[in-house]
């Protein structure tokens, strides 16, 4: 699946292939191997190309830190991206795709289509390799659609809720 990440002030394609274990990041057409080595609710410890790195998630959920960095991010799929610099309406730029960070299972949604929810507020939870992950806004709005139901398995990207 291609992404559109936003690193500060610059913008890279993102292409993420699962490979046995790990996976194949192209960024910029650039390929790099990746595996997660250790994940929790707001760390992840990657190697990639043979390299750590460990993110932290910033008490701003757009700021992440690596290793010693901070770095504001937004990652969007590529088909929102188009469909934001299509769109002529400017609300349709405040939507925001919550997204599986890894492959796993639905195992409860918190929220109807129609709520408002507040920035930190539960979503949903997802299962993966036994640990539940609890998904969560990350700011204020109104849920638009949800895209998964209990028990469903979804993809690492998949786009799981749309809050505008």
């Amino acid at each position: 699946m291609a992404y559109i990440v936003k690193v500060d002030d610059r913008e890279f394609r993102v292409d993420v292939t699962r490979d046995g274990e790990g996976y194949i990041i192209s960024l910029n057409g650039e390929r790099r191997n990746v595996v997660i080595a250790y994940e929790d609710n707001a760390k992840l410890t990657l190697i990639v190309d043979n390299k750590p790195f460990m993110i932290v998630k910033e008490q701003d959920e757009n700021q992440i830190r690596v290793n010693n960095d901070v770095y504001m991010v937004h990652v969007l799929d590529e088909q929102i991206q188009e469909l934001i610099k299509a769109s002529p309406d400017t609300s349709q730029k405040q939507k925001l795709a919550i997204k599986s960070i890894m492959p796993g299972l639905v195992v409860d949604v918190n929220v109807e289509e129609g709520d408002t929810v507040k920035n930190g507020d539960g979503l949903l939870v997802v299962e993966a390799m036994k640990m539940q992950n609890e998904i969560k806004a990350n700011r204020d709005g109104v849920v638009r659609r949800i895209l998964v139901r209990k028990g469903q398995t979804v993809n690492s990207g998949e786009i799981l809720i749309v809050i505008e």
